[in-house]
């Protein structure tokens, strides 16, 4: 595994500007389009493509509808990029990192790093500057693709746990705090607890991913320690924010007494502590490991609504469900024509009600050029179950969110 060392070595292989969704086409260099770019009853200053390079509508045509806006949105739409972002994405090229998918593979690896290396010991005086550089990437991928990125982690069947673990952990923290319009200032340091959460129990954590059998008192007792070791390290290593401190130090309490380590209740329990409660929960939850079953993303999402108020904060569970939907992206899903789907964006309006990417029809046969479908406004396409990871089909990130590496 490479390994990045110094704040300016990280920072020229994410760079600061990320566009992440960038790809190339026969006609150029085409970017993907944002909703806000596409006005109604207005001229297009660009030709609009497709994500197979469809051309479908010309510059100069207008949009009719927000419902026509909103179809040819769930399609993935993208334009001809300007001169200045194609120079920006020939330089990022240069570094591999045209694809948010990349990105994601650098900050698990360097993310990782950091904590064991912080956890063993070794000293190094960039610690928190590295971790606000990993920080900044993710609240940046939470904006520009936050539906692919859920749905890569949730399909990734080769990272170890102790890898992607603190990533989901540390998105979803920035995405529920951006939900309850905490300051971008002040969500960074939360998100950067969120990441570093487990590092009192790293070296623990490796060992468990490979153990069978059930945990022995040691290692209970070692994972009850953990949020005291874990903020113990932080602050030997250069850690001095007093609620990211904390965060970590109450990220295992429960509003009904019943965590650990201080057995603290639910107003003793800051709300910051309570998020990053509640996405470690779920991340655990829908990240299988050996030493026990993996849960449906559905199932796990049952359980915490179940738990609020008792293990989890009741609000927090509400706008969990609302921020990632019923069925998160990555989920697979029959659907009422008999299809395998994969969930690939959240309802417009509707928790239960996501874009969907049918992949193998009732048959058993699998789509070579599958089309996006919208299960809010297709009775056909309506999901019915969540299913297994099918087995008889490749998953190709790239293809499945339009984006190509």
């Amino acid at each position: 595994m490479e390994r990045f060392d110094g704040v300016t070595g990280f920072i020229l292989l994410l760079l600061p500007h990320l566009r992440l969704t960038v790809f190339m086409m026969t006609e150029g260099l085409k970017v993907q389009l944002k909703a806000d770019e596409l006005l109604i009853d207005q001229p297009l200053p660009w030709a609009v493509f497709g994500p197979d390079g469809e051309l479908l509508l010309n510059q100069g045509e207008k949009i009719a509808t927000d419902h026509q806006k909103y179809i040819l949105l769930t399609r993935g739409l993208f334009r001809e990029a300007t001169a200045e972002e194609a120079r920006r994405t020939n330089r990022r090229e240069e570094y591999g990192l045209a694809s948010p998918f990349n990105v994601l593979d650098t900050i698990r690896q360097h993310n990782h790093r950091i904590l064991s290396d912080m956890a063993s010991g070794v000293s190094q005086p960039d610690y928190v500057q590295r971790i606000e550089k990993i920080v900044q990437v993710i609240q940046k991928l939470c904006t520009e693709n936050k539906d692919a990125i859920l749905g890569a982690i949730l399909l990734d069947q080769k990272s170890l746990y102790t890898q992607v673990h603190p990533i989901l952990s540390a998105m979803l923290t920035e995405l529920l705090l951006r939900r309850k319009s905490v300051p971008v200032s002040v969500r960074q340091n939360i998100v950067a607890a969120a990441l570093t959460q487990n590092v009192g129990m790293v070296a623990l954590q490796e060992k468990l991913s490979g153990q069978v059998q059930p945990l022995t008192e040691e290692q209970k007792q070692a994972i009850h320690r953990h949020p005291q070791v874990g903020k113990k390290i932080l602050q030997q290593q250069g850690v001095s924010d007093d609620a990211w401190l904390l965060a970590v130090e109450q990220h295992h309490e429960k509003p009904d007494g019943s965590g650990y380590p201080s057995g603290l209740q639910n107003v003793d329990i800051t709300m910051f502590a309570k998020v990053l409660s509640l996405s470690d929960i779920y991340s655990a939850m829908v990240l299988p490991r050996k030493y026990r079953d993996g849960f449906f993303v559905k199932k796990a999402l049952r359980e915490i609504f179940l738990q609020r108020g008792a293990s989890v904060d009741a609000q927090l569970a509400e706008m969990l469900i609302k921020e990632i939907g019923v069925y998160p992206p990555g989920s697979f899903v029959e659907l009422a024509n008999g299809d395998t789907a994969i969930v690939i964006h959240q309802g417009q309006h509707q928790v239960n009600k996501p874009i969907v990417l049918p992949i193998v029809s009732a048959q058993g046969v699998v789509y070579q050029k599958p089309e996006r479908k919208n299960t809010a406004r297709e009775a056909l396409y309506g999901i019915v179950t969540v299913v297994p990871r099918p087995d008889n089909v490749d998953i190709n990130l790239h293809a499945i969110w339009g984006l190509q590496s």
